[in-house]
């Protein structure tokens, strides 16, 4: 569960910006997650003196390999800028001429396969890098022979994404991995948002991926602008040459000292953390707000807490009879005050309890009441 102080708004009163229950989970437009009172103190205190950059990302990937189980990690500027420089460190490796070179990659093997069913808003990344994307399966099935018949020559990587966004019909990840290393093909996992739980930070390398990113501002509660990759020592070590402070095509992804010390103790914390009392007590909020909602005549409740596909339960409310407009609802949610920030997915509202703090289930159900009983009589 988030954490948060009672002077957590002052400053955001003071430059005049509203702030919002949040429903939507650790997302980045609204802010990620709040971070405990330990990592803003680490962030505060490594603000007070200087350091080499590399070397405090050195120091920090070697906390982040042993937690992941890997042969090393480093520290990148968000999952987003993991997944451009894991291509660009596949591309590219630690060539000085090709790292300037990106993302032009012409004539280099730059091609990241990656299913079709797994396509995500954030995979443009890849192109970022130098990558060109290349497709196989179908939207709901891909065939064993597929990922065979796409290797060839221009391959430079294999993708996989570990998204609650994407849909089933991906191969078997562990026919994925061995097809591509029979090929001696790095395989890289986007998984961004699945922590918690902890043992999810040792799942893909344990399985073989050779690169795996995770978002350092969602479950693990550090800086927003942080993220981390681990994986083999040579694919790192191109990461962190292709990344800043160096002038590849990673310079604008800056990751400051004061974040990677945030990173590392929010790291520390995150291991220590009860995770399953946590999830209870988002499975709590979730229970209460079906319980306040389920009778209404104008929707219908779904609870989706399994912990494989999202790390707190969401709750999803889809009208009845077209009785009302999801964009409708959740822009007046926003629009009130508190402002109440949720999604809309599959013709629905979607309420991530992630991110809500004590007592705000109780807030969002009378919001939603009122707004959904005006509609109604309206």
């Amino acid at each position: 569960m988030s954490t948060s102080s009672s002077s957590g708004g002052r400053i955001y009163r003071d430059i005049g910006v509203r702030t919002i229950i949040n429903g939507r989970g650790a997302t980045t437009a609204v802010g990620g997650t709040l971070m405990p009172p330990e990592v803003v103190a680490a962030m505060t205190g490594a603000a007070g003196a200087y350091v080499v950059l590399d070397e405090l990302n050195a120091a920090v990937g070697r906390r982040i390999a042993t937690v992941t189980g890997a042969e090393a990690g480093c520290v990148v500027n968000g999952s987003a800028a993991g997944m451009a420089l894991s291509a660009a460190a596949c591309i590219a490796g630690g060539d000085p001429a090709r790292i300037r070179r990106l993302p032009d990659s012409d004539g280099l093997a730059n091609e990241i396969i990656i299913h079709r069913c797994q396509r995500i808003n954030y995979d443009l990344m890849f192109r970022l890098g130098g990558g060109q994307l290349v497709e196989i399966g179908r939207p709901l099935g891909t065939e064993p022979w597929e990922l065979d018949a796409a290797i060839n020559p221009r391959t430079a990587a294999v993708a996989w994404i570990d998204s609650p966004a994407t849909t089933p019909g991906a191969s078997d990840f562990d026919a994925v991995v061995s097809a591509a290393h029979a090929h001696k093909l790095p395989v890289i996992v986007d998984a961004a948002s699945t922590l918690p739980p902890v043992q999810h930070l040792r799942r893909w390398i344990d399985r073989g991926a050779d690169l795996v990113i995770y978002s350092g501002g969602k479950g693990i509660r550090g800086p927003q602008d942080s993220g981390l990759v681990a994986g083999r020592h040579d694919l790192i070590a191109a990461v962190r040459a292709n990344s800043n402070p160096y002038a590849g095509i990673g310079r604008g992804m800056k990751v400051s000292k004061e974040a990677m010390a945030g990173l590392w103790v929010a790291l520390d914390l995150f291991l220590r953390t009860d995770h399953e009392a946590e999830y209870r007590a988002h499975l709590g909020q979730a229970e209460t707000m079906v319980a306040g909602l389920r009778d209404r005549a104008d929707l219908s409740c779904v609870l989706e807490s399994n912990w494989e596909d999202w790390p707190a339960p969401v709750v999803r409310l889809f009208p009845i009879q077209g009785a009302w407009q999801p964009e409708e609802v959740r822009d007046a949610l926003a629009a009130g005050e508190p402002s109440i920030q949720l999604n809309v997915e599959r013709s629905g509202l979607m309420i991530n309890t992630h991110c809500l703090q004590p007592g705000e289930e109780a807030i969002v159900v009378n919001r939603l009441s009122m707004i959904l009983d005006a509609a109604a009589s309206a």
